[in-house]
């Protein structure tokens, strides 16, 4: 059945079976004494048994033959990239190879080390602080101003997940993770959509609580714009506009059709940038897209946006109105298993987009945010001055 509908090429029907037996049906279902198969185990979705899970933990939700198929394309490339990447003991190739191989995907058992290498996070630990910096942080959590509000969101982040959702291991290690960047960094502090984020990353660099810190300390203080994490969240509208920008020049149809329709570039991809995507795609997509970011900075943030509204264009063109795009938007984001084909259209399929011509448009739209917030901010004074005041 499976050859038949993947139009008969043997390799696909080979992973695909792979992800049925090993990754799906219960443990022994095709055994010798088919143990597994009186365990009343139902694929995908049960009620009795846990989902499906992928190589971290997170629930996979494989629900059409095409995301099936998707899924196995995706375990066949860790097992190639693993080839290439266990060829380089943990030493990083020249600049033009290593590019190649990010780009290609830093498969699940070599992100731990790759990550915090390629993203200067390890020289950035060097030279910032003393060998016990993070566990002195660590310590001090009781002076954290944001411990409340970490406590409120810890529950709700990836709450199916067997390790983050256990209160002893993976709550514990991102609370820890959490309340000591707010003390690292009092100016951002603790901002919702950080959560999801050391979520993913401590999950994909082997829970190693210290490197999944300086990891979020790289993403926040060098790859995201400045005020992208702060209490108004400017840089985020910063982004947001950007974006909408590049959205015209790029996808110019799209762009009039999001007009027509009143949707704003903020409706749909604010979530993608606070939460570096980890919250919007399912994390295997999702890391692809941070093997990218971690090595070649914050184009790839607008390159994979870009590249998810080029996918999907055809049909967002036919929905008629705003509620349906993002609804059409979400949809696709949160199932999109193909992540070797994003990154294709995200690096092959947008044209050229250099950080240096990213940064000129941010330039732009940081004086028009830096202007409307102080619009806002006469206005509020303006309306409190003309509040009548007690006894009057």
């Amino acid at each position: 059945v499976v050859l038949s509908a993947v139009d008969h090429n043997e390799e696909v029907a080979f992973w695909l079976l792979v992800v049925l037996v090993e990754r799906i049906c219960f443990p022994g279902t095709f055994g010798h004494n088919l143990s597994g198969s009186h365990q009343d185990y139902v694929p995908l979705v049960s009620s009795k048994t846990e989902m499906a899970r992928d190589c971290y933990g997170f629930d996979l939700c494989l629900e059409t033959p095409a995301q099936l198929a998707d899924y196995a394309r995706t375990i066949e490339q860790n097992a190639q990239q693993s080839v290439h990447w266990g060829k380089l003991g943990k030493k990083l190739p020249s600049d033009g190879k290593l590019k190649k191989l990010v780009r290609g995907g830093i498969p699940p058992t070599h992100r731990a080390w790759a990550w915090y290498e390629i993203s200067g996070a390890r020289l950035l630990k060097e030279k910032h602080a003393s060998p016990s910096y993070y566990a002195n942080l660590v310590k001090a959590a009781s002076l954290s101003k944001a411990a409340e509000q970490v406590e409120v969101d810890l529950p709700r982040t990836f709450p199916g997940h067997p390790y983050l959702a256990c209160p002893d291991t993976g709550m514990r290690a991102m609370r820890s993770i959490l309340t000591s960047y707010s003390l690292h960094n009092p100016q951002v502090g603790y901002c919702q959509g950080l959560n999801y984020i050391v979520g993913v990353v401590l999950s994909a660099v082997e829970r190693n609580e210290e490197v999944a810190f300086w990891l979020l300390v790289v993403l926040v203080e060098r790859i995201c714009f400045p005020g992208t994490f702060g209490h108004n969240l400017s840089g985020a509208h910063v982004e947001m506009k950007t974006l909408q920008d590049l959205i015209q020049e790029k996808l110019p149809r799209l762009g009039a059709h999001m007009a027509a329709l009143g949707c704003d570039a903020s409706l749909i991809a604010t979530d993608w940038f606070l939460t570096v995507y980890c919250a919007s795609m399912p994390p295997e997509t999702a890391c692809r897209v941070l093997d990218a970011l971690f090595y070649e900075g914050a184009k790839v943030l607008f390159r994979v946006a870009l590249a998810l509204l080029k996918t999907a264009e055809a049909a967002l063109l036919r929905v008629d109105n705003a509620g349906d795009f993002m609804r059409t938007v979400k949809d696709f984001v949160s199932g999109l298993y193909n992540a070797d084909g994003l990154m294709r259209v995200a690096f092959d399929g947008i044209g050229s987009l250099s950080l240096s011509s990213v940064d000129a448009v941010r330039k732009l739209k940081e004086q028009e945010v830096k202007a409307l917030m102080e619009q806002r901010r006469q206005q509020r004074s303006s309306q409190a001055a003309q509040r009548p005041t007690a006894g009057t």
